[in-house]
């Protein structure tokens, strides 16, 4: 499928890859060290898209492909936003990947990567 807006995908498949990953070592600064770091992976993946306010099955052809898409990349933000009600915005990293919910969000990003991978081959 053309999608209407194919840079916004990659930045959303970035985010997920960031968001899927093993929690790096921190240093003394407490700052995700990779890119996108985690603040940016939650800001392309949720502030960019609107996703927390909006279905991402209105993204069906803009970017996404299908409501397979669009329903795993929803579990994605329920997960972050579950963190999010617990966290600040400028909680050191440590704080977001050591939370207890960190886990799903992991493993949903995972899951919502390969979907996307695959509607990527389609």
């Amino acid at each position: 499928m053309k999608l209407e807006f194919p840079d916004r995908r990659e930045d959303v498949l970035a985010a997920l890859e960031c968001l899927a990953g093993e929690p790096p070592h921190l240093s003394g600064t407490d700052v995700d060290p990779r890119w996108p770091d985690v603040r940016n992976a939650i800001h392309w993946l949720i502030d960019d898209t609107w996703w927390d306010t909006t279905d991402p099955s209105e993204s069906i052809g803009g970017t996404l492909c299908d409501e397979r898409e669009a329903a795993a990349v929803s579990r994605v933000v329920e997960a972050v936003l579950a963190v999010a009600r617990r966290r600040q915005p400028d909680d050191v990293d440590s704080l977001w990947f050591g939370d207890t919910s960190w886990p799903l969000v992991r493993t949903s990003a995972g899951e919502a990567l390969d979907v996307l991978r695959t509607g990527d081959r389609t």
